[in-house]
């Protein structure tokens, strides 16, 4: 069975509920050839790889989806077509990084997933953009981090939702993408 694993963050500065955890708390979607891991990451430099990582030692990476949502300041959903090899800022443990996630000859790595495709079909649906750049701060961190443990082995993806709006208003745009990925991934076109 595929398995997908839908990953939100956890509360952080000014936001006591992050809406991208809140979202992957009540997302369900009815069977569509995909059993679904839930987690909410911590929004913390050393917890939230640790925690990732524990996810994926549980999950068999064959035949795998992984979609990590994150909020930013924006009216527009983006679809993160890379990962950035640099971290700046404080954490929840009030830990600063700032410098390269990872030493490597990989400034930026990609995803396998042909966003192209999923941004058209997108564009006349919902306001989406393509980004080449998450930031600097825990979405990039971890954005990066699980590109590199993919080892394009299977997809991953970043969708930046933004950080206003109505709830359930967002979730169902969430299950809107996330079924259209499924569609795609499942007829390869991804």
């Amino acid at each position: 069975m595929n398995t997908l694993i839908l990953a939100g963050f956890g509360p952080y500065g000014q936001f006591y509920t992050n809406l991208s955890g809140e979202i992957v708390k009540r997302f369900s979607i009815r069977n569509e050839g995909f059993s679904i891991v839930k987690k909410t990451i911590p929004v913390s430099w050393k917890r939230s790889i640790r925690t990732y990582k524990d996810l994926l030692s549980k999950v068999p990476s064959k035949s795998l989806l992984i979609v990590i949502l994150g909020i930013h300041q924006s009216d527009k959903f983006h679809l993160e077509k890379m990962g950035w090899n640099f971290s700046m800022g404080k954490d929840i443990d009030n830990k600063f990084r700032f410098g390269p996630i990872k030493y490597s000859f990989y400034p930026w790595i990609k995803t396998k997933l042909n966003l192209n495709e999923l941004y058209s079909i997108l564009e006349k649906k919902i306001n989406i953009s393509l980004s080449h750049f998450a930031g600097y701060y825990l979405c990039n961190y971890l954005y990066y981090w699980s590109l590199y443990l993919s080892k394009k082995e299977y997809p991953v993806i970043f969708i930046h939702i933004p950080n206003r709006g109505n709830l359930i208003d967002l979730l169902m745009k969430v299950k809107m993408i996330i079924r259209i990925i499924i569609k795609l991934y499942l007829k390869k076109k991804l």
